[in-house]
């Protein structure tokens, strides 16, 4: 399942949300589109969430026998 960056309205980063959401959101107008440096495409509230808790994130590599993995 792909995952859409969300940003508050003063741009600090929230959880990543699924793809329809985000698409809902869009559509009825409580976020809009913003793409960072890199191009990468996320979705920035227009208005405050209730709650702004963040979960610790961690990535690990896995060095396969034939194929390196990031994830």
């Amino acid at each position: 399942m792909k995952r859409v960056p969300v940003l508050a309205p003063s741009g600090k980063p929230l959880m990543p949300t699924k793809a329809s959401r985000a698409r809902r959101w869009l559509k009825e107008g409580k976020a809009r589109v913003v793409y960072n440096d890199l191009g990468v495409f996320q979705i920035q509230l227009i208005r405050c969430p209730r709650t702004t808790n963040t979960q610790p994130i961690a990535v690990g590599i896995d060095p396969g026998k034939h194929v390196r993995f990031v994830g």
